[in-house]
């Protein structure tokens, strides 16, 4: 009788005899593993072979070795033949058992909106859930067998990838912010929660992790965070948000003994621009100018709304000199850009009051109030001008 192609465990057990030559007995059990695979018991009949070709034969793939002429070397064989049966069944089942498990965790996990993906302790990728795979704008079974360089931008692939080494190294939990590349081509603001997956004996085997989108979140915070920094009118650094860059600023300069300048900028007639004009022209009007200003207080330096029509500057890494020059292009951009507005013929200029300051020397209030007291002399000189203080 010749062997089958494939052999699956049957309910009762089917024994098929395959004639051997002694001549290419080494070959032909080969070839008959190879087709049966390792369900199947491997008997080797007969009563000629030598010790030593017996365990080349049990080398070669054959499971039992038994004398055909000897019936008590038969019973032995099929009682052991029997045994292995059984085992093969137990884990057959055990295996389907296992199938059925994956299967209902892989639908449970698939039936969650949050992204959810498995990797081993070398970085593979060894599952993940539908939501994860549409996340990252790539099916299943692109994402399973690879790793994390395979799936993101080489950049955010090496942060990823420190961050699981510090987990698989110490074990645990690790929630950290982070971004993602989306499916998409944008770029999500996510929070990655992982754990460390441990085996019976202790040691982390693996990764389970889970990304909550949080980009809606982050987005508000940055506009909450701009609101509160930022004047609702013409959108410049409030007063508060000032004193804070001033308060780092001022640091720094105190640490390198270094000279900072500080301006008082203050639209001159503002009060005519509401009185004829109104307010939503005044309004205007200062939106106008704080651009204006903004634009050309020069980079590293800052401005803000102080309050009313009253500005602040302070200026960083010059001389006082450095300092009135920038304050004066400004001035003059200011009256350039009015001119071109109704506000030409009422106001549409700012006087300047500017002050340099030695942080190790002075505190920022003092050098603000002789700034101020420059503001009040360029006023009564004219207005339009700058005035530089003692």
């Amino acid at each position: 009788m010749a062997a089958p192609l494939s052999i699956e465990i049957p309910k009762t057990p089917v024994a098929y005899f395959v004639p051997a030559e002694a001549e290419r007995l080494g070959s032909a059990i080969g070839e008959l593993r190879r087709t049966l695979g390792e369900h199947a018991y491997l008997v080797l009949a007969s009563d000629k072979l030598s010790p030593a070709w017996i365990q080349r034969a049990i080398t070669l793939g054959a499971d039992d070795v038994v004398d055909p002429t000897s019936a008590e070397d038969v019973a032995i064989c099929l009682a052991r033949t029997s045994r292995a049966i059984e085992r093969a069944r137990g884990a057959q089942t055990e295996q389907a058992c296992l199938a059925m498990e994956r299967d209902y965790l892989q639908a449970c996990i698939d039936n969650l909106p949050a992204p959810i993906f498995f990797k081993n302790s070398e970085g593979i990728y060894v599952g993940c859930n539908g939501a994860f795979a549409e996340f990252i704008g790539s099916p299943p079974e692109g994402v399973i067998g690879r790793s994390v360089y395979d799936v993101a931008p080489e950049a955010l692939a090496q942060r990823y990838q420190a961050a699981d080494d510090e987990l698989l190294e110490r074990g645990g939990t690790q929630v950290y912010e982070s971004e993602v590349c989306h499916s998409g081509g944008t770029r999500r603001h996510v929070m990655f929660h992982k754990a460390a997956i441990k085996g019976g004996d202790g040691r982390v085997r693996g990764i389970a992790g889970a990304i909550l989108d949080i980009t809606e979140r982050k987005t508000l915070e940055a506009r909450l965070t701009e609101a509160a920094e930022r004047d609702p009118l013409t959108n410049a650094y409030n007063r508060r948000k000032f004193f804070d860059l001033a308060e780092q600023m001022v640091q720094q300069a105190r640490d390198d003994d270094k000279t900072l300048a500080v301006a008082v900028i203050d639209v001159d007639h503002f009060k005519l621009i509401n009185d004829r004009l109104g307010h939503a022209e005044g309004d205007n009007a200062l939106r106008m100018i704080a651009g204006t200003l903004e634009k050309t207080v020069g980079k590293g330096n800052v401005i803000a709304r102080a309050g009313g029509e009253e500005f602040y500057a302070l200026f960083i890494d010059g001389s006082i000199n450095e300092a009135k020059q920038t304050a004066d292009r400004m001035r003059m951009e200011v009256e350039r850009i009015c001119q071109a507005t109704a506000l030409s013929a009422l106001a549409g200029t700012v006087s300047i009051g500017l002050a340099a300051f030695r942080p190790r020397e002075e505190n920022l209030d003092e050098a603000l109030k002789r700034a101020d007291d420059a503001l009040y002399r360029a006023k009564n000189s004219g207005r339009n001008r700058l005035c530089v203080a003692a």
